[in-house]
């Protein structure tokens, strides 16, 4: 072996297993490269942001940060192809803005539709085709039911089963009298007749339907209509990582080549290929695993639906064989000190259908927190189970590949009876006391059973008791509240401005300028999802990055700098607080920690947040030696008074200082830094 590749094995570091890879490159403190730009992110590229849920049958997203660029989009699942900056198979945006919509199929009441885009972008050596994608959530409800198409539908309509536009109910029993009669059958004496009844045998006169599949709540063992089916791309996540690990350890032995070289393992049976190519591409290091037609059955405990069928035991589980088949490639490129990242897709076939996209971060030659696949599939192999509708891509994150926080449907909430009358407390006027009829005879909040105030006082004489009368002093049988205020129309002089149109007034609307009759308002914090920049309540987050190319981490504790600087990564998002002056605090999305100036020898690390603690407080100074540079304008020096030292990092990823290096010269671009918002480096970050 040349004497150079000896010593570069020597300063290489012992890979893990697991990892099966092999990383060389040279240190050089003398010059470095800045790369392509990065990608922008889904949230920079899509409005509304990704996973935004438009609350109607359809939507219109733009596109931004790709101006110039031709782009390729679909939304069928698929991935949109792109040959000599054409796209095949796909559609190129009207005016850059994307209509999505319901499928003529779909009922449901949430519909994810993704949308996935390819587009040219800059790379080492020319252009790459870059792919991002987007999901975003549909309401798909089914058409208003209107049974004897009178015009008002069966949810409303106080005669479902006979023609009445007029809703006339002269007794004011909430039965039309176009379908009462003295005598009718009425086994649970709600007032509706059998033959209109959605609940027979229980009082429940407003014949409340959340899933309009005809059988009221009050009596329907699933009133919020069948619970979705668990997702099944976490199987094939967990089998495709186990998969891949059995196969790398085929190659070489199960041990780390002497150098630079290629190697190759048949797979199951014979047929198929791995091939492992180690290369230098100056100071990198480049792993190649590329597949071809390759299988190999795993063996991964999947959920035991005989002894668990509710899906209420996570411990009830039985090992499953799953074969793969697999084609694709997955590139591991990193630095001298084993840290970079893995990229990469390909696509599966055998028991499951889809796609697996690498987003592995290495740090010291092993996996890193942050690191996640994505997965997205088509056909399974469980019956009780199912794909991500839509081929949608679930993240799977390092390391036990569980599915990313609010990224898969969790199992809907058991309904609880507690008093044991048939009826889930969700829906039961008393809770406490057991009351099947649900008899409630001034048509109040509680029923006879629990109502110890039971009004039946009727000022207005229109036979709705005063204690639920939206206008008790004015007769109003219908009580019609067209602007939702609370206040019928017969006793409201004032019709409250609705802007949007949603049905509910601007006082009480969180949205007033944007449809949202649900308003939901997930962060609680007063402005509605549809209307909210930040629904999740989530910080404005930036990345940090040096001018030498690499960009801060919190390696779960550990600070750390990496060359695969990632806006889709939370461990290197920061969430950056400007105290007085050109002073900040930088506080982790993922690990919520500060970097710390942790000691006077240099160390810097991540540490709890206390904003008081000088230590935690850095000073961006205007830094200009070896050049001004606007992209990276400034430096970090503590503002710890006994730490006189600037964050600095090299190659081999490690983040540190020494007394007195904030001037020291010949390295400027090891400690020159930009703060970029939403990871965008295209714009010129804050100057100090």
């Amino acid at each position: 072996m040349p004497r150079f590749l000896r010593w570069v094995r020597s300063l290489t570091p012992t890979l893990a297993p697991r990892e099966r890879g092999t990383f060389f490159a040279v240190l050089s403190l003398l010059s470095s490269c800045a790369g392509p730009p990065a990608v922008p992110s889904p949230a920079d590229i899509f409005e509304p942001d990704p996973n935004y849920d438009f609350n109607t049958a359809s939507g219109v997203v733009e596109i931004h940060a790709l101006d110039g660029r031709t782009v390729c989009f679909t939304t069928d699942g698929s991935e949109p192809q792109m040959e000599n900056g054409a796209c095949v198979g796909a559609t190129v945006p009207d005016e850059r803005k994307i209509t999505i919509g319901c499928p003529q199929s779909e009922l449901s009441t949430d519909f994810i539709v993704g949308i996935r885009l390819a587009f040219e972008w800059p790379a080492r050596s020319g252009k790459t085709v870059a792919l991002v994608s987007a999901n975003y959530t549909l309401d798909c409800t089914q058409v208003v039911i209107d049974r004897d198409n009178d015009g008002v539908p069966d949810a409303m309509d106080n005669c479902p089963v006979d023609g009445n536009p007029d809703q006339v109910d002269n007794n004011g029993n909430g039965i039309g009298d176009a379908c009462e009669a003295n005598g009718a059958p009425d086994a649970d004496g709600d007032g509706r007749p059998d033959t209109a009844d959605n609940c027979l045998t229980v009082w429940n006169v407003n014949q409340g339907d959340d899933d309009r599949d005809g059988i009221g709540n009050v009596c329907d063992p699933t009133p919020r209509g069948t619970p979705p089916l668990p997702w099944d791309n976490i199987v094939l996540a967990r089998a495709f990582v186990k998969w891949k690990e059995e196969m790398q350890c085929r190659l070489n032995g199960c041990a780390n080549p002497t150098g630079t070289g290629n190697w190759m393992t048949a797979c199951d049976g014979g047929s198929g290929t791995e091939v492992w190519n180690v290369s230098l591409s100056g100071l990198r290091a480049i792993s190649k695993f590329t597949y071809t037609n390759c299988s190999h059955a795993v063996s991964v405990d999947v959920h035991d639906w005989a002894t668990d069928p509710t899906n209420a035991n996570p411990n009830a589980t039985v090992p499953m064989m799953i074969n793969l088949t697999v084609n694709g490639e997955f590139t591991q490129d990193t630095d001298f000190g084993g840290s970079g990242n893995e990229s990469g897709t390909v696509q599966v076939t055998g028991d499951f259908t889809g796609t697996v996209t690498s987003h592995v971060l290495i740090n010291n030659s092993s996996r890193s927190a942050g690191s996640y696949f994505s997965v997205a599939c088509t056909m399974d192999p469980i019956v009780e189970e199912m794909c991500a509708p839509n081929n949608l891509f679930v993240n799977f994150v390092y390391p036990d590949w569980s599915c990313e926080p609010g990224g898969c449907p969790a199992a809907p909430p058991p309904l609880v009876d507690g008093d044991g009358d048939g009826v889930f407390d969700p829906y039961d006027n008393c809770v406490s006391i057991a009351n099947a009829t649900q008899a409630n005879v001034d048509f109040d909040a509680l029923g006879d059973a629990c109502d110890s105030s039971s009004n039946t006082t009727d000022t207005d004489g229109d036979r709705v008791p005063d204690d639920s009368d939206n206008c008790p002093a004015v007769a109003n049988t219908t009580q019609q509240d067209t602007d939702h205020d609370g206040l019928g129309d017969e006793c409201d002089s004032v019709a409250d401005p609705d802007t949007d149109g949603d049905l509910i007034i601007d006082a009480r609307d969180n949205c007033p300028m944007v449809l949202n009759p649900t308003q939901t308002d997930t962060d609680m914090d007063g402005s509605g999802d549809a209307c909210d920049s930040t629904p999740n309540g989530e910080p404005p987050w930036s990345l940090i990055k040096f001018k030498i190319g690499r960009c801060l981490y919190d390696n779960a504790g550990d600070v750390r700098s990496t060359s695969a600087c990632d806006p889709g990564q939370p461990n290197q998002r920061w969430e950056v607080t400007r105290l007085a002056g050109n002073r900040f605090i930088f506080r982790n999305i993922a690990t919520r920690m500060c970097l710390t100036a942790q000691t006077w020898t240099g160390v810097i690390g991540m540490n709890n947040c206390d904003m008081q603690l000088a230590s935690q407080q850095w000073d961006g100074e205007a830094y200009t030696q070896g050049g001004n540079d606007m992209m990276f304008p400034m430096r970090l020096h503590s503002a710890a008074p006994t730490y006189n030292y600037c964050a600095y990092t090299d190659f081999t990823a490690d983040v540190f200082a020494t007394q007195g290096n904030c001037g020291l010269a010949g390295t400027e671009n090891n400690r020159k830094i930009g703060i970029y918002a939403n990871g965008d480096f295209s714009i010129t970050p804050p100057q100090p």
